[in-house]
């Protein structure tokens, strides 16, 4: 496999599926990429590229050219202008003309642009436990990108799912 960069260079190395690495800024996941696995972060996260798992954060935009394959759980808003199948729990959830969403939506407010392609559930919740930032379980052998300090509560958001 190709690096861009030698890997005996010191605080170099390919994440493994028993290394995390963990932000508490902002983060960015460009047109270029696609994730495999879980993503959590403390922060937000800009999504250009494909999550080909759940996402855990405390705010999300999903681009017109991102796509999310997997549950979404944003302690504060998510902003969805691209592809999402699967559950999104979000305080505040605003789904943009460009969107296109299956699945069910768990909030505290919604907001939905004419021209939306929407099939699933609006539920409001009271609930504040449905927006927490938990990791989910790790399976043997999958790798799992943790933008998060460690946290043992486990979550799963995709309820029955897609």
């Amino acid at each position: 496999m190709a690096t861009p960069f030698a890997l005996n260079q010191p605080n170099y190395s390919p994440v493994t599926p028993s290394r995390s690495v963990h932000s508490t800024g902002d983060s960015n996941i460009s047109n270029d990429l696609t994730i495999i696995g879980d993503v959590t972060s403390t922060g937000s996260v800009t999504l250009d590229g494909v999550i080909e798992g759940n996402i855990y954060c405390t705010s999300l935009i999903v681009t017109a050219n991102g796509r999310v394959n997997g549950g979404i759980i944003a302690n504060q808003e998510v902003t969805v202008q691209g592809k999402v199948n699967g559950t999104i729990r979000g305080r505040r959830v605003m789904l943009q003309s460009s969107a296109k969403v299956e699945g069910d939506i768990f909030h505290q407010g919604i907001g939905i642009e004419m021209g939306t392609r929407y099939d699933g559930t609006l539920r409001w919740t009271e609930d504040e436990r449905s927006f927490d930032e938990p990791i989910a379980p790790v399976k043997t052998g999958e790798a799992v990108l943790d933008l998060t300090p460690s946290n043992s509560d486990a979550f799963t958001p995709n309820d029955g799912g897609y």
